[in-house]
């Protein structure tokens, strides 16, 4: 008996008999059909136009024939429908293949050369395509006004703590280190600033980004890695991504710069990077994203989460102090670039 009817009616409109449903997160279903089949059964609250921008750019990405990863196949019984809604004010819901393996490891330099080439691939394959232009997610020009609501964010919650007295252990964090994150922040703005980020955007060629590459988005299979998560897909500099790529491995693996040198040597076998491209991923790894966002969520948390928070807040400061040492390691690599 499965006891949840939201996702049985959901996968019916699919086309797929579950006889199982497990539930992986909020909104996110794995479903094992009664064929043997599994699925992903994922909450997409975004508007219809963007959902079907993304379908369109990847079924594009998947004519030439040359990646791995999850999505809808419109040529399978189950991908006729891009999303499903039970009703017209409820959000969209899609489905999509479950694949089994396993995440990259961020402590192993092999799995970081294998994760660089994968997005390179990516990045090769959807400079090939024609993108196109209905709902499509461009976010090129925006990076100064990012960082910018974001300090603003930060300055905001620095002042509330400062009001706030010492009620709880966050705000006294924050009284004590709310200098030194603003440093952070307005150093990286200001790096952004002498990369000539403007000009770069006229003279770098955009390309097709995933938007949140990491070891959660990538799933290593027998028969090689497979991508997943295309919410965040966007129109941008490379740059971008290997920010993220870099910020989303390495807060795990300890900042240790041998990962970052196998992620960009792999990515590097496929595309090649310019030293441009580094001065606009080392301006985006000077803010202090970390804290900003574990910030963000206290605000919302829950007593519980409240006291995880506080204590996570020390070690995730302790990650942002050890950048100034692995930004001066990608220096160096830059500087062997042309």
């Amino acid at each position: 008996m499965i006891s949840n009817p939201e996702a049985v009616r959901l996968c019916r409109s699919f086309g797929v008999r579950p006889k199982r449903v497990r539930v992986v997160q909020n909104g996110v279903y794995r479903i094992f059909s009664a064929s043997s089949r599994e699925f992903a059964l994922k909450r997409m609250p975004y508007p219809p136009a963007q959902i079907r921008w993304i379908d369109q750019t990847l079924q594009r990405m998947r004519r030439k024939g040359k990646l791995r990863f999850a999505w809808r196949n419109p040529r399978d019984r189950t991908g006729k429908r891009l999303y499903v809604q039970l009703n017209p004010d409820s959000p969209p819901f899609i489905l999509i293949p479950w694949y089994k393996g396993s995440w990259p490891s961020p402590s192993s330099e092999a799995h970081m050369r294998e994760c660089g080439a994968l997005l390179a691939t990516f990045h090769k394959l959807g400079s090939q395509i024609r993108i196109p232009q209905n709902g499509k997610q461009n976010m090129l020009g925006t990076w100064p006004s990012y960082l910018r609501e974001e300090r603003s964010k930060l300055t905001a919650r620095i002042l509330k703590a400062k009001r706030n007295g010492d009620r709880r252990p966050m705000y006294r964090m924050l009284r004590r280190h709310g200098g030194e994150l603003l440093q952070m922040a307005a150093r990286s703005m200001r790096a952004l600033h002498h990369s000539r980020y403007f000009e770069r955007c006229r003279s770098i060629r955009p390309v097709l980004c995933h938007g949140d590459f990491g070891p959660t988005n990538v799933i290593r299979t027998a028969k090689g890695p497979v991508l997943i998560d295309f919410e965040t897909l966007r129109w941008d500099l490379a740059a971008y991504d290997l920010y993220r790529g870099i910020y989303n491995f390495c807060q795990y693996g300890g900042w240790k710069f041998s990962l970052a040198r196998a992620f960009l040597d792999g990515y590097r076998r496929v595309r090649p990077l310019s030293r441009a491209d580094m001065d606009l991923v080392k301006a985006l790894l000077r803010f202090p994203r970390g804290v900003c966002k574990l910030v963000e969520q206290y605000e919302y948390a829950t007593e519980k989460d409240k006291r995880m928070f506080e204590r996570e807040l020390p070690r995730t400061l302790s990650y942002e102090r050890r950048r100034d040492a692995f930004l001066k390691n990608l220096d160096a690599y830059a500087r062997t670039l042309k």
